[in-house]
């Protein structure tokens, strides 16, 4: 197949779909929350997570004040309410009272734990990269909350109980009915699959 050459990335899409999830954070009287679809795990042990963000957000002002945030994965029934986050400004919208989103206590942070989250991880700031407006926080993971029956023995998201919310740029959400998970051993392909 024929490939273009460009000199730029253009939206930067390609690398989408992508899960779609929250993040939040507190300081002062003052909480919020945003939409984040650049993310990466960073290490099991310790566990650490990490986003990107611009600097000009208001959840990025609280969570340089508060040294801390939480990650909160959604269900795609709730993929209206992660594009209102994300369409919506923290500074001038109270976005838990707006939007009718429960919260729970945190137990290490004073991150909002949303109550619809199948997952969250509250995480303390460990390391921060600024990249010219965007910031690339890396945080520790102190605490998860993992709603009962969303989650396999192994670790991995149990697709017959929770779809996560996929983001594949331009304000397009996947909606997938239902998920068809294979399993594909990476030892046997690497030798199958050898010329």
């Amino acid at each position: 197949m024929a490939k273009k050459v460009v000199d730029n990335v253009g939206s930067f899409y390609q690398h989408y779909p992508r899960i779609a999830l929250i993040v939040t954070a507190s300081y002062g009287g003052k909480e919020n929350a945003m939409t984040i679809a650049w993310h990466m795990p960073m290490s099991k042990d310790p566990p650490l997570i990490a986003f990107v963000t611009g600097t000009s957000h208001f959840t990025y002002k609280l969570i340089k004040q508060s040294g801390e945030f939480a990650i909160n994965l959604l269900p795609e029934t709730h993929a209206e309410i992660v594009a209102a986050i994300g369409g919506s400004k923290g500074e001038t919208c109270d976005k838990f009272a707006t939007y009718g989103i429960a919260r729970e206590k945190s137990l290490k942070t004073s991150a909002p734990i949303l109550a619809d989250a199948y997952a969250a991880f509250e995480c303390k700031v460990v390391e921060e990269k600024i990249y010219d407006g965007h910031s690339m926080i890396t945080g520790e993971v102190v605490a998860t909350h993992i709603q009962e029956g969303c989650i396999w023995d192994d670790g991995t998201v149990n697709m017959e109980k929770v779809i996560p919310v996929l983001y594949m740029g331009s304000e397009q959400y996947l909606n997938i009915e239902q998920a068809n998970v294979r399993t594909l051993k990476r030892d046997i392909y690497a030798r199958e699959l050898k010329l």
